[in-house]
């Protein structure tokens, strides 16, 4: 993740609204080309004929309750995020996406990226989520768990990189390239992977093909990705990312001994896939994904090779709101609308025989099931209480995690 000064992200921000206040003239009416595509819905802060900005975000508020051996999650009260999204376009498909998050007790940008679209073409340049997995591609803002399922830890962070994807019919086929995330000694509790292990020089080529159909409340979204690249780690920061449980504390583990003969150390060729898809009408959805990732390793001299692969299955139904096929709940009534859902997954990780990878308590096999309720009063505004329990945890305790969700978008 990209960490700025604290204070230089409102000077930043006002001097990007400023710089685009200067070409406002009249409010011509919103084009296809002119939004981008990965959250919530924006309100406009200046156009013109040529150009127009606008910005969106929301708050995420949890309260956690975690047990287990691994519990040193952070307990209490927490802002989990704190998103401001800012979108600059032109109307000949141009863009530019700014997205600052103030979330637990640290500054940082998310997103940062031009692009330029058009009705079937999107192209895009920068840092930002790779299109990859099924759960993955959905926002954060319609989750009905407050953390996504097991299969989201063999899953990419954002990164620097180029992207290009193109639809024609019910088909969108995506292609990029992209670098080594950029770690952080920040110890936070995230969903872009294992911020504390993603140091490195590897790269990953994406390619990924969506199949989407919508016909009036129902629709089915299936999807085929692949990672594919190298990545070399050395005894200081070695690649190599701890695999996490849905409540993001930590299952597998590998050794570190801060040596070469000590330490488990990424050194070839690296890759993963995802299957995956969901089908859904305006009240019910369900989603199944499978997910599968290998790392070349070297340690005490000698290279191995790892295998990791897991699944999740969640279903989710709504009383007394729509649902579209993005997964956003829009309430019907004035006492607003009801989600309840259940998931089950499961996380295998296959080492060689005789060679131990794995730090003391690590599990090879873990199994994790939750339920979860939300109530969403407006579109912007959503409540949610969740529990997963996985077993056997680290070190082969159980563990459970507990989130009470508070999420308003503005």
């Amino acid at each position: 993740m990209i960490s700025i000064p604290r204070g230089s992200l409102p000077p930043l921000a006002l001097s990007l609204v400023a710089a685009m206040s200067l070409g406002a003239q009249s409010a011509p009416p919103s084009s296809p080309t002119s939004r981008t595509d990965d959250e919530r819905g924006s309100i406009d802060l200046a156009f013109g004929d040529e150009m127009r900005l606008s910005m969106g975000g929301y708050l995420q508020v949890d309260g956690r309750w975690a047990s287990g051996p691994q519990s040193r999650a952070p307990d209490g009260l927490l802002l989990r995020r704190a998103r401001l999204v800012f979108d600059a376009s032109r109307a000949d498909g141009w863009h530019v996406r700014l997205q600052p998050d103030f979330g637990q007790g640290r500054v940082l940008v998310q997103d940062a990226f031009v692009g330029w679209r058009d009705r079937r073409t999107t192209a895009r340049i920068g840092r930002f989520r790779p299109a990859y997995g099924t759960e993955r591609m959905q926002s954060s803002s319609t989750l009905l768990f407050p953390e996504r399922s097991i299969v989201n830890t063999l899953m990419p962070s954002r990164s620097m990189g180029a992207q290009v994807t193109h639809q024609r019919g019910h088909v969108t086929v995506a292609a990029g390239g992209f670098r080594t995330p950029i770690g952080s000694d920040v110890p936070v509790v995230d969903t872009d992977g294992d911020v504390r292990a993603t140091n490195g020089v590897g790269y990953d080529l994406l390619g990924r093909a969506n199949w989407r159909v919508v016909r009036g409340s129902r629709y089915a979204d299936i999807q085929g990705s692949l990672l594919a690249g190298q990545e070399r780690g050395t005894a200081e920061n070695p690649a190599v990312a701890r695999l996490l449980s849905v409540g993001q504390l930590p299952l597998v583990v590998f050794r570190d001994g801060a040596t070469e003969a000590t330490t488990v150390i990424a050194d070839g060729a690296r890759g993963r896939w995802s299957l995956g898809g969901v089908l859904g009408t305006a009240r019910t959805m369900v989603g199944v994904e499978r997910a599968q990732q290998w790392q070349r390793l070297r340690f005490a001299a000698a290279r191995q090779q790892v295998q990791a692969t897991a699944w999740s299955l969640r279903a989710a139904t709504a009383w007394g709101g729509t649902r579209n096929a993005n997964q956003e709940i829009t309430p019907r009534h004035r006492r607003g609308a009801l989600e309840l859902g259940v998931r089950a997954g499961q996380l295998q990780l296959d080492t060689p025989a005789g060679v131990t990878l794995l730090a003391d308590g690590s599990r090879p096999l873990v199994r994790t099931a939750g339920a979860a309720v939300g109530w969403i009063p407006t579109i912007s505004t959503r409540l949610s209480v969740a529990l997963d329990v996985t077993w056997p945890g680290f070190g082969g305790s159980t563990e459970r995690v507990a989130v009470m969700r508070w999420q308003q978008g503005f």
